[in-house]
């Protein structure tokens, strides 16, 4: 068998130049890899203060318009306050209205009947007020009709007279009842 020794050293010699040429290729690629790390390093922290300084405004500008909802909040409540008052003030009024006009001069048109005038009328403004009129009637039959249409009223007969052909009468009731 053959024997085959190789001796690197002295068969192959490095060389300079080479070994320089590409260390510095080497070293100048590692320089420049560190400097375009370093540039997107500088640029990401440049984005990033952009974006903290955007959050920020746009926090800034979140509890600006929290503050503002706040305020109109309280301000709806102050309404609301308000509007409860003069509704509560109108719900008063409503419920101090003790009669209706129209509807006491419906049943004072009911209980009329043609032969009776109403001369002169008073409405006392409070519930269940009296009301005051004077009236006249060309018939006896027909003042008699209309006191027993009052009587259940409170009827007082204020004062009565008889003229030649007709009768006067001043008279008072209460009405009680709202909803005749």
């Amino acid at each position: 068998m053959r024997r085959i020794t190789y001796n690197l050293a002295a068969t192959r010699k490095i060389d300079g130049r080479s070994f320089a040429f590409r260390a510095s290729i080497l070293v100048l690629s590692t320089i420049l890899l560190t400097g375009v790390t370093i540039f997107n390093l500088v640029r990401q922290q440049e984005k990033n203060r952009t974006e903290k300084n955007e959050s920020g405004l746009i926090g800034r500008q979140i509890i600006e318009r929290q503050r503002l909802s706040l305020l109109q909040t309280k301000e709806i409540a102050a309404w609301k306050k308000n509007w409860s008052k003069e509704l509560a003030a109108a719900n008063a009024l409503i419920g101090r209205k003790v009669f209706s006009f129209v509807a006491r001069l419906d049943f004072l048109e009911k209980i009329s009947s043609p032969g009776i005038r109403i001369r002169h009328i008073i409405l006392v403004n409070e519930n269940a007020g009296r009301i005051s009129m004077t009236i006249t009637a060309q018939s006896l039959k027909e003042l008699s009709a209309l006191y027993k249409k009052l009587a259940p009223y409170e009827l007082v007969i204020v004062n009565d007279t008889q003229t030649m052909d007709e009768y006067q009468t001043n008279l008072n009731f209460k009405i009680t009842n709202e909803k005749i």
